[in-house]
């Protein structure tokens, strides 16, 4: 083995899993979920084609955990849309200011977003999905406030059980047509969807008897 080789082995990466995510990522949008090598990754983070077995047992993980940081990436631009006293377009609702920052962040990273609401996370530890998790509840809790008529900050420990199921359906009409979006099927020059009416999108389900 040559010395350039016994260095790159050797090379110590204090965050080569932070690294390689934040890597990843990147790669993720030019080069699609089954072109992404590790070894490419590694080699260009300067550590030893091996080195990232060490953290990820394998692709599918490796690929798991971008998911998983893409969930806190869209928390993070969720949260953010309803801050109280954030300023909003005229007369737009939490929940309008939510759906459209959730389809500002599917549309800037459709490859993430697939990946995201792909299959494989179904396959994760329940560590990697804590992330999508919490953000199915920031949506249940600024669906609760809005039915509430109030603009409060979602807090689910304030809020009680959130209503899963409605919320569930107001997820899959917002993953409906961010998909239309990203797949081109709705125009750009159309309108933007009406975000302020998607929680009386959602049906009130009956009380259970």
């Amino acid at each position: 083995m040559s010395e350039p080789e016994k260095k790159k082995d050797t090379y110590h990466h204090g965050h080569l899993r932070e690294e390689l995510i934040r890597r990843g990522l990147d790669a993720l949008e030019r080069e699609g979920a089954e072109a992404l090598s590790l070894r490419a990754l590694a080699e260009s983070a300067g550590v030893s084609k091996t080195a990232p077995y060490r953290h990820f047992k394998d692709k599918d993980l490796f690929l798991g955990a971008i998911a998983d940081e893409g969930y806190r990436l869209l928390h993070e631009t969720l949260t953010a849309s309803v801050v109280p006293g954030r300023k909003r377009r005229s007369s737009e609702t939490p929940v309008g200011a939510m759906g459209r920052a959730y389809m500002a962040f599917a549309v800037s990273r459709p490859a993430l977003y697939r990946l995201m609401n792909s299959p494989l996370m179904c396959r994760m530890p329940e560590e990697y999905t804590l992330w999508a998790r919490k953000s199915l509840l920031l949506l249940a809790g600024t669906l609760a406030a809005a039915r509430a008529g109030t603009e409060e900050a979602p807090d689910a420990r304030r809020a009680g059980p959130p209503d899963l199921d409605a919320t569930a359906a107001a997820w899959a009409y917002i993953h409906g047509l961010v998909l239309i979006r990203i797949d081109g099927l709705y125009p750009a020059d159309l309108p933007e969807p009406d975000w302020d009416r998607l929680a009386g999108v959602v049906p009130e389900l009956p009380e259970q008897g």
